[in-house]
């Protein structure tokens, strides 16, 4: 009896292990959106902070965004903006804007916290 009792055991810990696993290590990273880019300032000075953020969303929480946060002022005296450019699922593209002062969650971007993403060749806009 013992021995059935722990083969089910073993069975039933093979069986849930993998999604266990998969929802602890992929929860704050299976957003649906992937980052192409992000850009902040105005429309008319702005620079390219994707490598930036990506030591921000490395960090895996919420953060205000403002200069200090990128360490640059690309507009001074204009109230700036972090534009996020991003995939979806369906492959259209997407931009997410976050004014100055805002915070930023990045639970809806995928690879967030790994900080895996804006590796492709961008050619952007503001």
């Amino acid at each position: 009896m013992f021995h059935i009792r722990l083969v089910i055991s073993l069975l039933l810990t093979v069986a849930f292990l993998p999604r266990t696993l998969a929802s602890q290590y992929s929860s704050s990273d299976s957003g649906q959106y992937v980052i192409l880019s992000a850009q902040y300032g105005t429309a008319r000075r702005h620079v390219d902070v994707s490598n930036r953020l990506k030591e921000l969303a490395r960090q895996d929480r919420i953060f205000r965004m403002g200069n200090s946060t990128f360490g640059v002022d690309p507009d001074p005296g204009q109230v700036k903006a972090l534009r996020i450019y991003a995939r979806g699922p369906d492959g259209r593209e997407r931009m997410f804007e976050y004014r100055e002062g805002s915070t930023v969650d990045g639970s809806q971007f995928s690879s967030w916290g790994r900080g895996e993403w804006a590796n492709e060749r961008w050619i952007g806009r503001w």
